[in-house]
């Protein structure tokens, strides 16, 4: 789990069992969890990638950042190899 998912993962831990240690309390489902962290920090450097880029404002979210990206390019339609 990278650094930034583990941070994640203490502070959910904490916000729902506030009384212990997040790395001692038990997870019922650690790779789910470890899923949910991840995708969040994926969130969070894709966030500040695209905002490094010039896209988005601060306090957007990933979801209104990617509403303003353009639509890519199309590529040029392949031609269909004949039978021989």
């Amino acid at each position: 789990m990278k650094p930034l998912a583990e941070m994640y993962r203490d502070q959910i831990i904490r916000s729902v069992v506030p009384d212990r240690p997040a790395m001692c309390y038990p997870v019922s489902k650690p790779e789910a969890l470890a899923d949910v962290c991840n995708l969040l920090a994926d969130g969070y450097e894709a966030k500040r990638l695209l905002r490094a880029k010039g896209w988005g404002q601060v306090g957007m979210t990933v979801l209104e950042i990617a509403q303003l990206l353009p639509c890519a390019p199309q590529r040029p339609a392949r031609k269909k190899k004949g039978k021989r």
